[in-house]
């Protein structure tokens, strides 16, 4: 008979007390076996909060970065034993919900689980995206289908499934310490042929945060090229240390 898996979900904070409480009030606790949230020296008491609702809770000594707080996440999942880690921010953006549809594509086989909040056109404006990134999401998702050749129809969003498998065949600990981080794991899992699968995730984009600013996301756009740009010299002539199987 084989071993249950271990579900570990991982809440990357950062200033997230006020939205830290509803978020995990709503949080399907059943479906995991453990929960981590790692606080990346936040100002706000977030790492407080979560002890005091019974979280199992780390806090950063300083701040690391969105990708270098989801590096620590992932060690702390996986020397904690976990199986399949599943990603979700604590801001409310992302509705668990998604999370049994994304733990059935894993026991089908998927490595990598990604949210599609693209499954109704229209959903993501209603839930408060705003217009001026919509259009720009869209275009940076067709263009990424064809160049890294996989069949998914929303790669920058928030939630995100991980197993235990994924983790030990790329290396991420070489992907940058910023947003960045999360592209370039799928695009490590794409030139891996690891198994990526999708599930309809339902977001809520109220309120002063409503995603990335401007600047931000341009900065991300930029990235996004350059991660692309290096994916296919790595399928051709030259490869970096982002694109090397990691051995375990």
């Amino acid at each position: 008979m084989e071993k249950p898996k271990k579900i570990i979900a991982i809440l990357i904070a950062y200033n997230a007390a006020g939205t830290l409480r509803q978020f995990y009030s709503s949080f399907p606790r059943h479906l995991v076996d453990e929960l981590v949230l790692v606080d990346d020296a936040s100002k706000d008491g977030t790492f407080e909060l979560a002890k005091e609702l019974g979280i199992n809770a780390y806090q950063n000594r300083v701040n690391l970065g969105y990708g270098g707080n989801m590096k620590e996440a992932i060690r702390i999942a996986l020397e904690g034993g976990a199986d399949v880690i599943i990603d979700i921010h604590p801001d409310g953006e992302y509705n668990p919900s998604a999370i049994p549809a994304a733990l059935k594509a894993v026991e089908n086989g998927a490595d990598l689980v990604l949210g599609n909040r693209f499954y109704d056109a229209k959903a993501p404006l209603s839930s408060g995206m705003r217009v001026w990134k919509f259009f720009p999401i869209m275009a940076l998702n067709k263009i990424a289908q064809v160049v890294l050749g996989v069949k998914i129809h929303d790669l920058h969003q928030g939630f995100r499934v991980y197993t235990r498998k994924l983790l030990e065949k790329i290396n991420y600990k070489n992907d940058s310490n910023g947003y960045i981080f999360s592209f370039e794991l799928i695009a490590q899992a794409a030139f891996n042929k690891c198994s990526i699968a999708e599930v309809p995730v339902d977001t809520n984009y109220t309120g002063v945060k409503r995603g990335a600013s401007l600047k931000h996301s341009l900065k991300y756009s930029f990235g996004i090229f350059k991660v692309m740009f290096f994916f296919l010299l790595a399928k051709s002539f030259y490869r970096t240390s982002m694109y090397e199987r990691k051995f375990t």
